[in-house]
């Protein structure tokens, strides 16, 4: 059973070394403007927003999380083909939003899921070990399509996001349904903020987090094309971030058996304004390599530990819906900020002042986060019982 797991976790994040890597330079070299790219590409996280929580709350409320993941795939798979296909702004903008709508709830009910299996076990401390075969995946599809398709990306990036959704959505459908089937008297109150108030704050720190990360996935590879960088090198780049994240991610347990989550999780938070102010001075591409160790702390703890944090506050009947609110704060809320942002600047500027806006917006969220978690820390002080 936790060989399916691995395996689906490899596919889940497949397409993300496709999509998120490589998806603006799809469309620069598509002949889009700087306007219309960043009008797509922040348009897509305003979809999660909206669908996210509610796929997300759906798959819970029905007990139906495989068909939902299922459902999803190949509606991911269809739109991403119909990429193909458009012969216009229009036409993509309307099948990358139809793309992200689809795909908005893979994640967080792939977690639930994973995380309805390791309580089972007795063993949700080993998430991480699970979850880095999806930083296998994303390294793994971002090196094939950077190292050996960029050249041609206009023609093979829709059937190769395309073609990873379906085996997806096999995968899907091999893995277990919900652990655990709750009774939601009128499909349920849902009131995870109002029970948990501290999460509300917390969440709008993870918003900065997102918006960060959502500029560096994005503008990377067109940042490495702008200062010459082979092919070779871009793929290679853009993997190796996703590869530093597996080990790191195979020592997580003992992490955890030596501090608490707060301090991995704002280790990683402040490491990441650090690597967008070197951006902004490297100009061989050679020097962006070295900076991807921080990437590797920073999703450690972000989409190990963060998602962990989450599980341990939210109800465990609302464990899909959680983590769908924690996915739409950092992928949902926080990268459409960053990409609306960060393509305006870059229309106006150029890819240093993007750099610079991640800084700043980096800053914002390491003063944020730490004045959540240290509320956190104080009422565990004041009610010991539950450290985190």
């Amino acid at each position: 059973m936790r060989l399916r797991f691995k395996l689906h976790n490899f596919f889940l994040f497949f397409p993300l070394g496709i999509i998120g890597p490589y998806f603006a330079l799809y469309l620069y070299q598509m002949g889009f403007t700087g306007v219309q790219v960043g009008l797509l590409l922040g348009t897509l996280p305003i979809t999660t927003i909206f669908f996210q929580p509610v796929w997300s709350y759906l798959s819970d409320v029905l007990n139906t999380r495989r068909l939902m993941l299922v459902l999803g795939c190949l509606g991911a798979a269809g739109f991403a083909a119909g990429l193909a296909f458009a012969d216009s702004f229009t036409a993509t903008f309307l099948c990358g939003v139809m793309l992200s709508i689809m795909a908005s709830h893979l994640i967080p009910v792939s977690t639930a899921i994973v995380l309805d299996y390791l309580e089972g076990e007795g063993k949700t401390e080993s998430f991480g070990l699970i979850r880095l075969w999806g930083s296998i995946g994303f390294s793994v599809s971002s090196l094939v399509l950077g190292s050996l398709f960029l050249d041609q990306i206009t023609v093979f990036y829709p059937w190769f996001l395309a073609g990873t959704y379906l085996v997806l959505g096999l995968l899907s459908f091999l893995l277990p349904e919900k652990g655990k089937t709750f009774v939601y008297p009128n499909l349920g109150r849902l009131d995870i903020l109002k029970d948990e108030p501290l999460l509300t704050l917390f969440l709008l720190s993870i918003v900065f987090i997102g918006a960060t990360l959502s500029i560096s996935t994005n503008y990377q590879t067109l940042y490495l094309q702008i200062y010459d960088a082979v092919p070779l090198l871009v793929g290679a780049t853009v993997s190796l971030q996703a590869v530093l994240e597996v080990p790191m991610m195979m020592v997580t347990p003992w992490l955890l058996s030596k501090f608490t989550m707060t301090q991995i999780i704002l280790a990683g938070a402040v490491g990441l304004p650090l690597r967008w102010f070197l951006y902004i001075f490297i100009k061989d591409p050679a020097w962006v390599v070295p900076t991807q160790l921080l990437h590797g702390a920073a999703i450690v703890s972000f989409m190990v530990v963060g998602v962990s944090f989450i599980d341990k506050y939210v109800d465990k009947k609302w464990r899909a819906t959680g983590q769908g609110l924690y996915n739409t704060a950092i992928h949902g809320v926080g990268s459409s900020l960053g990409l609306y942002m960060a393509g305006t600047v870059f229309e106006w500027m150029d890819i240093t002042a993007v750099w610079i806006l991640n800084t700043i917006l980096g800053v914002v969220a390491v003063g944020l986060l730490y004045f959540s978690l240290r509320k956190f820390r104080a009422r565990e002080i004041k009610n010991p019982g539950s450290e985190v």
